[in-house]
């Protein structure tokens, strides 16, 4: 595919390389085994009705590195950021906050997980959610309601590990000597990551990336996160896994080096700036640069499928790296401009093939499920997915329904240059994520399972 071997070439394209090198380094890859430097979770949910809350799990599986992260939440339609925090990982330690409404109806996040910072005072003292009493709650900032209303009730999220540290760590502000080590405090760990990144780095402690010792070669060993997602009613779980990504080792040739998914100037904080893609990877030394093409390549797929049990089969899908490309203004007037591979108005052009289990086959009939407004806002209804996230409804037609088989799903991308000058063709299909909702009897018996690519 063009567009895939284009990726490869981004991700050294900054650098003077030999041919030596071009053929060590490695693109980013969807992690086999959920486990990855960059999580992505395709949907979460709060509504009043049923399925009230979403649990977010974010668990830090090597049992020596600290890894500092950052979780952002992004809005159903238009996935504008709608809150984010940083999650303070100790060695072996699991992370947890839920997504759920408050009195009044509108979405917050809620946690009492000694991972989540509560507050900063302006002595510098600060307090985790796990020291007050019944958790500590922060509000969703409202999306953009123009050109088309958009919610925070639902919507996708990202998980970035941003860097690790191990061993003892010195040079911190504060002047004191900090191990790492599992259950190590977490008023120490805060010390450390509060601490100017440049400044660890000078002090020679052992980080990621740490751009005094261009080797590195060890993000993908050190940063492993795994991820689960569970969306919960009163009578009813539906838990995945968060689709992870991951790279190959850093690769050095002379003084040039490519790094993985993360560079050695690259931190983050609590604000607006957007991680995946922004200055987030590869470049030359101390030059970050843009990485979405580098997600793209992971995550571009022209076909989604799973199995299909007739009257029980829904499925999602999430475009997450779609607020990318956006081209004119964004969500000015009457709509927006997207460049490829997504359509002028964002949206994603889609076929669908029900079949049986004896290989006959039929198209099938998708209708969009709205369980949280903003609704039906296709231009062409069955023929488009326009939301960041997509919850549709997968059934037969009057003349074919087979009670069990298998659907694919055909993704269909715009053909031609996007605005970050890369080439896609139709043929490529889009970035996009996704997992298939099998339930029995309304809102019990329900499972989730990740589509095939």
């Amino acid at each position: 595919m063009m567009f895939k071997k284009k990726l490869l070439a981004s991700a050294i394209a900054t650098a003077a390389l030999s041919v030596g090198m071009v053929g060590s380094a490695s693109a980013t890859a969807i992690s086999e085994t959920s486990v990855g430097q960059v999580l992505l979770g395709d949907m979460y949910l709060a509504r009043s009705s049923d399925y009230s809350t979403t649990d977010l799990r974010v668990i830090n599986t090597s049992l020596t590195n600290a890894v500092k992260a950052k979780l952002v939440f992004r809005s159903k339609k238009h996935s504008d950021e709608c809150r984010d925090m940083i999650l303070y990982l100790t060695p072996g330690d699991v992370a947890y906050v839920t997504v759920r409404l408050n009195s009044a109806g509108q979405p917050e996040v809620w946690s009492d997980d000694d991972s989540i910072l509560a507050t900063r005072n302006s002595n510098g003292q600060v307090t985790f959610a796990s020291q007050v009493t019944g958790g500590v709650t922060f509000p969703m900032v409202a999306p953009r309601t123009e050109p088309a209303a958009d919610t925070c009730a639902q919507g996708h999220f990202e998980v970035v590990g941003i860097y690790a540290v191990t061993g003892t760590v010195t040079g911190l502000t504060n002047g004191r000597t900090v191990t790492i080590r599992q259950g190590m405090s977490k008023h120490d760990l805060i010390n450390v990551f509060d601490t100017p990144k440049a400044t660890l780095n000078a002090a020679g402690n052992n980080i990621t990336n740490n751009g005094g010792a261009l080797g590195g070669a060890d993000y993908s060993s050190r940063v492993r996160l795994k991820g689960n997602v569970e969306i919960a009613s009163s009578g009813d779980r539906l838990m995945a896994p968060m689709t992870a990504l991951r790279d190959g080792d850093n690769v050095r040739t002379a003084l040039t080096i490519t790094h993985a998914v993360t560079n050695p100037l690259f931190d983050a904080d609590i604000g607006s700036e957007t991680l995946i893609g922004n200055g987030f990877g590869n470049g030359a030394p101390l030059q970050p640069v843009d990485m979405v093409t580098d997600f793209e390549g992971a995550l571009t797929t022209a076909r989604l499928f799973n199995t299909y049990v007739a009257g029980g089969t829904n499925f999602e899908i999430t475009f997450p790296t779609k607020y990318r490309h956006i081209v004119s203004g964004r969500y000015s007037g009457a709509g927006a401009t997207y460049s490829t591979p997504f359509q002028t108005n964002g949206s994603v052009q889609y076929s669908s093939q029900l079949y049986d289990n004896q290989e006959r086959g039929a198209p099938g009939s998708v209708t969009d499920l709205c369980v949280v407004s903003p609704c039906n806002v296709t231009v062409n209804p069955g023929m488009f997915l326009i939301h960041e996230v997509n919850f549709e409804a997968l059934t037969g037609t009057s003349t074919w329904n087979p009670t069990t088989g298998w659907f694919d799903l055909s993704l269909i991308g715009r053909a031609g240059l996007d605005n970050l000058g890369y080439t896609w063709t139709a043929a490529e299909g889009v970035p996009a994520t996704g997992y298939t909702h099998f339930y029995k009897a309304g809102l019990t018996q329900s499972v989730i399972s990740p589509m095939g690519r």
